[in-house]
């Protein structure tokens, strides 16, 4: 029998956990939060920290685990690359999963190797950060380098702002180190969407356009809609960027997620790739719209089986994450009818009673609706007008 360490447990990682079990694996997860429920449907269970290096390394030793896996996890994908290269087992190398998941690392990357970068700066605890930047451009970006989810994300427009947008950073990054960046302005909707990479090659990509309630946080995306509604042809320019920077970065097999913008220039920026899944159900709702299905893949590359993907359909979907714009307690949570119809999956975090904070990251989501539509007009209309089809009401 097969023994599979997954490194979390959370609601993103069932269907991979699922997946794994309907194999006859062993699952084993391990993070420090014992009440995920991924955690329920493994064999066993560790509370251990997905970003500790040595303590996952030590698990492994002792569980011998016959793979490691970090999914729709930016945080512990270096870690999963760590132990797994450290142990000989499937995976890809880590230097070229720490690249991709630290935000400076992977802009220096882009610099050395041509691709079109927004000039950045590195930021540690003892430097001047005001000094820093002095290089950069107003507005400028401040985050850090190995944080997830769009947590510590600060837009500042002159040097007064810089302090608390530094401080404020900081209380998001373990590595102590941020990036300061010139804002790259996007002409239109941002792409997103997943990839996957087979044998060094991106044999799959579909993007879709992110969405942002710019009144709470306006980089925290609450939706994508796919497929995009850009040209075919800026879509291709940017599956030929990711393409390149795949084959130069060294990712061999498995699934990425991919942002990128045009600028009003024309100009193609890859803003990042994860070496993951996206979360919020992203392979799940990009399944529905294409019937690519990337949790299998991932699983099938681990095992040694051949991937491939036939001449796929390109269905109206999305995902909308359900947030507020304050923080409180939980009283109601209903979907409406008129919406129910395009559902495929609902998936609630936080119940009644329990506490909600305003959504300044993904890890304030109350849950989150896959869609799927016949029309784009229907999609567009609903995704835009969400709010008036969920009641969702906030003690403060």
């Amino acid at each position: 029998m097969k023994k599979i360490l997954f490194l979390g447990g959370a609601y993103s990682q069932i269907p991979i956990i699922k997946e794994a079990k309907s194999r006859g694996w062993y699952i084993v997860t391990c993070d420090y939060l014992p009440d995920n429920p991924g955690h329920k449907l493994a064999d066993q269970y560790y509370n251990i920290s997905t970003t500790d290096f040595e303590e996952v390394l030590n698990l492994a030793k002792d569980i011998r685990p016959d793979y490691v896996v970090a999914y729709a996890s930016d945080p512990a994908a270096p870690v999963a690359a760590f132990v797994s290269e450290k142990l000989g087992l499937p995976g890809n190398p880590y230097e070229s999963i720490r690249t991709l998941a630290e935000k400076d690392l992977f802009r220096n990357f882009l610099h050395k190797h041509g691709f079109n970068a927004p000039k950045a700066v590195t930021i540690n605890t003892e430097d001047n950060a005001i000094e820093k930047i002095k290089s950069l451009q107003f507005p400028v970006i401040i985050k850090p380098t190995d944080s997830s989810g769009s947590k510590g994300v600060t837009k500042v427009k002159s040097h007064l702002e810089v302090p608390t947008a530094v401080n404020y950073a900081f209380t998001f990054s373990r590595n102590k180190r941020l990036i300061a960046e010139e804002f790259i302005e996007s002409n239109g909707e941002q792409f997103h969407g997943d990839g996957f990479v087979y044998r060094g090659d991106l044999i799959f990509s579909y993007l879709g356009d992110h969405h942002y309630n710019k009144k709470i946080n306006p980089f925290v995306p609450y939706s994508t809609s796919w497929p995009s509604n850009k040209p075919k042809e800026y879509i291709q320019l940017v599956e030929n960027e990711v393409s390149k920077l795949i084959n130069q970065i060294g990712y061999i097999n498995g699934p990425i997620n991919i942002e990128a913008r045009i600028d009003n220039k024309g100009k193609i920026f890859i803003m990042e790739v994860g070496p993951r899944s996206g979360g919020n159900f992203v392979p799940q709702i990009i399944n529905y719209a294409t019937g690519f299905d990337m949790v299998k893949a991932t699983l099938d590359v681990l095992s040694d089986k051949e991937v491939q993907v036939q001449t796929y359909f390109s269905r109206y979907t999305a995902y909308y994450v359900i947030h507020t714009d304050i923080d409180g307690t939980l009283d109601t949570l209903l979907i409406k009818e008129d919406i129910k119809p395009y559902i495929k999956e609902f998936h609630q975090y936080i119940n009644p009673g329990e506490k909600v904070k305003s959504f300044q990251g993904a890890n304030a989501a109350i849950g989150v609706i896959l869609l799927k539509f016949d029309k784009r007009e229907i999609m567009d209309f609903y995704i835009s007008n969400m709010k008036n089809y969920i009641d969702l009401r906030i003690k403060k």
